[in-house]
């Protein structure tokens, strides 16, 4: 590397993020469905030869805001469950933090509007951060119930049922807060726990 490139990788993940940054701004002001690789290059005052330097496509940009959400939801539902032991009460804590996070995003609550939902959820269910964060969560509260050393395979298809019960809350919303818990309580908290 010539001593003149040593910044490169900075400057890379720079424009990355503002890649990222642009494409969320216009998410929340077009949908999720109408921003494409021509108007986000406009938006971020670039050539589409650059943008696609970053990114080969659409979807490729559509997964790395993804992964940068997930990550960012890792953290808030770690800071909101790290307080109570019960592994109910963490599940449900859990699961309410990603949904009101989501719903209180005007860039993620875009994903979930009617035209993109279909879309948005398969990319929540093939998204490696949400399953590492879906996936360490359930090892750890299985645990604290009992459950060592979980079958990878159970934990996998338990973790993409609950990805599904979330998203299934974001598109198709309960009455209100309290029926959403309800619901979780009864329903989601057995599965998720039981044998």
């Amino acid at each position: 590397m010539r001593t003149a490139d040593w910044l490169a990788p900075d400057r890379a993940e720079l424009g990355t993020q503002r890649i990222l940054d642009v494409a969320e701004r216009l998410f929340v002001e077009h949908g999720v469905a109408a921003v494409t690789m021509r108007s986000l290059a406009t938006a971020v005052g670039c050539s589409r030869a650059t943008l696609y330097r970053h990114f080969p496509g659409k979807s490729e940009v559509l997964a790395a805001y993804v992964e940068r959400a997930a990550a960012q939801m890792g953290v808030a539902i770690a800071g909101a469950t790290g307080a109570t032991t019960d592994p109910g009460t963490r599940l449900i804590s859990a699961v309410t933090t990603a949904v009101e996070a989501v719903r209180a995003n005007p860039a993620l609550s875009a994903w979930f509007a009617a035209d993109t939902a279909g879309a948005s959820s398969n990319l929540a269910l093939l998204s490696p951060a949400i399953e590492e964060i879906v996936h360490g969560f359930l090892a750890d509260i299985r645990a604290d119930v009992g459950v060592r050393d979980p079958d990878p395979a159970d934990l996998r298809e338990r973790g993409r049922w609950l990805v599904r019960v979330i998203v299934s809350l974001l598109t198709s919303p309960g009455e209100n807060p309290d029926d959403e818990r309800a619901m979780l309580e009864r329903f989601v908290v057995p599965v998720i726990l039981g044998p």
